[in-house]
């Protein structure tokens, strides 16, 4: 499983935009990726700031959600809203958190270019301190 937390600063004026663009996100993600476990977004206390949970099956399954058409689509819309995106990958307290503990995949040899290319622009690595701390 992969489970990554972005923080995300939109644009002054951009929120009405950027809440519709993520309503509709939310729901093509969850109506047609099997894989998806958590995707959900918040306001946060700062003006114009949000953040996203993403958790999926394999660290794959969240690089074809970055691919899927209904991602793409709404790239454009999503882009002209972001002022600073931060996506960080996070791991599950065991005992704290109901999900799993983040483990990293890898594209199989024969992966379209445009999953490779999500792959490239969107690493997922585990930090070295969290293998201590597992139980």
């Amino acid at each position: 499983m992969s489970t990554l937390l972005a923080k995300i600063k939109i644009h002054p004026g951009k929120e009405n935009t950027f809440e519709a663009v993520m309503q509709t996100m939310y729901q093509a993600t969850h109506s047609t990726e099997d894989q998806v476990i958590r995707y959900e977004y918040w306001r946060g206390c700062e003006p114009g700031f949000y953040y996203c949970l993403l958790s999926f099956a394999t660290t794959v399954d969240f690089w074809r959600h970055q691919a899927s058409d209904h991602h793409e689509g709404e790239m454009q819309r999503f882009v002209d809203c972001i002022a600073e995106l931060d996506l960080e990958t996070v791991d599950p307290v065991q005992g704290a958190s109901p999900l799993p503990a983040t483990q990293v995949g890898t594209l199989d040899r024969g992966a379209s270019l445009q999953l490779a290319d999500q792959a490239e622009q969107f690493p997922v690595s585990l930090a070295q301190w969290w293998l201590a701390h597992r139980s």
